[in-house]
C-alpha cells in the first residue's frame, strides 16, 4: 500500500502499510533509508487507519522516490531562478543563457521560455525573442487557468516587442478558456489599440466593462480612444 504518515508537520513518523487477511492494516517500521522492515509497529482497523494516516503520494515527502523527470524539472527551476537574478541585475546575456539551460532541462518550463524572450527583447534582439515566444505558445499548459499570470505577462511582452498579432492571438486563446476575466479583454484591447485597430479595441473595452463596470483603467482608455476617433 505504500508509506503513510501521521500528521502534516515537518517531524511526522512514516510507516510502511499493508492490508491483513482480516481486513485490518499492519504498520511496519522503516529503515533510515525509507525501506520497509519486517517489524510490525501496530495493527489497526481500516477505519482508524483512514482517519489517522495520510498517503505520502498526497504531499511532498522526503521518502518518496524522485523520478529523473522530477530531477530535471527541479534543475530547470534552479536555472530559472538564476536567470531571473541576472534579469534583476540587467545582465541580459547571462540571463538568456541561464533560461536556455533551463529549457534544455525542461522544454515545457513556461517561465524559462518567457524569461529568455524577455532577455532577448531587453538586448534588442527581437527575432530571437520572437522565436522564444513562438516556442512558448506551442506549450498547451500556457493556457491553463493556473498559469493565467504567465500568459498575461507573455501577452504584455509580445506587445512590448510590437508583436501585436501574436499578442492578440494569445489573448484570444486565453479568453476562449476564461471569458469572464475582464483583464484579458482590457489587455487585448491594448494590443488592438497599439496596432491601430481602434474599433476592435473599443469593442473589447466594452466587454471588459460589462464584466466589471467599475474598471477604471478600461473606462479611461475607452474615453481616450473615443476622443481621438474621427468624427
Amino acid at each position: 500500500m505504500g508509506t503513510r504518515r501521521t500528521h502534516d508537520t515537518a517531524h511526522d513518523l512514516h510507516y510502511f502499510c499493508k492490508s491483513t487477511p482480516e481486513g485490518e492494516v499492519a504498520l511496519y517500521f522503516l529503515k533510515p533509508t525509507g525501506q520497509a522492515t519486517s517489524m510490525v509497529m501496530d495493527t489497526i482497523t481500516r477505519e482508524a487507519f483512514d482517519s489517522k494516516f495520510k498517503d505520502c503520494s498526497t504531499h511532498k515527502c522526503e521518502l518518496k522516490p524522485v523520478s529523473d523527470e522530477d530531477k530535471k524539472k527541479e534543475a530547470a527551476e534552479a536555472k530559472v531562478s538564476i536567470g531571473q537574478h541576472h534579469m534583476d541585475k540587467k545582465e541580459y546575456n547571462a540571463a538568456a543563457f541561464e533560461f536556455g539551460q533551463a529549457i534544455k532541462q525542461d522544454e515545457k518550463n513556461l517561465k524559462a521560455h518567457l524569461g529568455k524572450g524577455k532577455a532577448h527583447l531587453s538586448l534588442g534582439d527581437v527575432e530571437e525573442a520572437k522565436k522564444s515566444f513562438e516556442n512558448m505558445s506551442k506549450i498547451d499548459d500556457l493556457y491553463e487557468k493556473d498559469n493565467k499570470h504567465i500568459f498575461n505577462e507573455y501577452g504584455i511582452e509580445l506587445r512590448r516587442g510590437e508583436m501585436y498579432d501574436m499578442a492578440i492571438e494569445n489573448y484570444k486563446k486565453a479568453i476562449s478558456i476564461d471569458d469572464k476575466d475582464e483583464a484579458l479583454y482590457f489587455n487585448i484591447a491594448r494590443a488592438y489599440q497599439e496596432s491601430g485597430r481602434v474599433e476592435d479595441a473599443v469593442k473589447n473595452l466594452d466587454k471588459a466593462l460589462s464584466i466589471e463596470p467599475d474598471f477604471k483603467e478600461a473606462k479611461a482608455l475607452k474615453g481616450v480612444l473615443e476622443k481621438s476617433a474621427p468624427k
